[in-house]
C-alpha cells in the first residue's frame, strides 16, 4: 500500500519542476530578476543589454509589446522613466531543464512619453540558461484588480 502511495505521489509531481542544482539555480535566477528591476528603475541600459536575450520581448499590461531594442531605446532617451524602485512580492520560481519561469506581483511608477504605465501588476517572466548563464527571454504583465 505504501509503495502505491509513493508511486502515485511521484507520478503526480511535475516533471522537471525542481532546480537541478538545488537552491543555486533559484538564487541565480532571482539575482537576474533583481538586476532587471534595479536596472530598469535606474535606466541602467548596459545591465539590461547583458541580462536580456537579443530577441527578448515584453508585453505590457496595456497589451502593447516592445522588443529589446525599443525598450532600451525608450529608457536611454528618457521616454520611459521610473520614479522610484520596483517592489515585488509573492515570487514563485519553477524550473524545466534550462528554462525557469518566475511569477509574482509588482508595484512601480513609470511613464512612457508622459503617459502612466506600471502600477500594481502580476507578471510572468521566462529565463533561459545559455552557456551556464541565466538570461531573461520574455516578460508579460497584467494589471492587478483591486
Amino acid at each position: 500500500m505504501y509503495s502505491f502511495v509513493l508511486i502515485a505521489a511521484l507520478a503526480a509531481a511535475p516533471a522537471g519542476a525542481a532546480p537541478q542544482n538545488g537552491s543555486a539555480d533559484e538564487a541565480a535566477v532571482l539575482r537576474v530578476e533583481r538586476q532587471w528591476n534595479d536596472a530598469r528603475a535606474h535606466g541602467d541600459v548596459a545591465t539590461l543589454e547583458r541580462i536580456l536575450v537579443d530577441d527578448w520581448t515584453v508585453t505590457h499590461a496595456n497589451g502593447t509589446t516592445d522588443s529589446k531594442k525599443r525598450y532600451l531605446a525608450d529608457l536611454k532617451s528618457g521616454a520611459r522613466k521610473f520614479s522610484g524602485d520596483v517592489a515585488e512580492n509573492d515570487l514563485t520560481v519553477r524550473f524545466f531543464g534550462d528554462t525557469a519561469i518566475v511569477a509574482g506581483s509588482s508595484e512601480s511608477s513609470v511613464t512612457l512619453n508622459g503617459q502612466r504605465q506600471g502600477g500594481s501588476l502580476h507578471f510572468t517572466r521566462v529565463f533561459v540558461r545559455r552557456n551556464g548563464v541565466w538570461r531573461m527571454a520574455v516578460t508579460q504583465a497584467t494589471t492587478r484588480q483591486p
